[in-house]
């Protein structure tokens, strides 16, 4: 297989990440409602919706993108810390606002991304 399609595997596994990530924010969203967080349920909504639509951008623009960048590296980091946290508020919710942080910095790469590719 070559470099480039490894590559493209790559990116391709990490976009599907970004949409399931958003999915677990949801969850982590109706469980905080029902712990009677109603401010925090709503910014974790609102934070899926924003990673969902940098998600759809990165995923249109594919193509564009590359691995071995150090914004790319920065988001599959990112990612992979707000997956941490996910699970460990999902256990305790207590620890959601370490999932708050932790979205907003995926956002905040995802965007840089997302401006870079056009």
């Amino acid at each position: 297989m070559s470099n480039e399609a490894l590559q493209n595997i790559q990116i391709e596994r990490q976009i599907s990440k970004l949409e399931s990530t958003a999915t677990n924010l949801d969850t982590l969203s109706t469980l905080a409602s029902r712990a009677n967080r109603s401010s925090e349920a709503k910014a974790l909504s609102d934070q899926a919706v924003d990673l969902r639509v940098k998600q759809f951008i990165l995923y249109r623009n594919k193509d564009r993108l590359q691995i071995d960048t150090k914004e790319w590296k920065a988001l599959v980091s990112a990612l992979e810390l707000l997956n941490h946290f996910i699970d460990e508020a999902i256990a305790d919710i207590k620890a959601i606002k370490d999932v708050q942080d932790s979205a907003a910095r995926l956002i905040s790469v995802a965007t840089k991304i997302t401006t870079m590719i056009g």
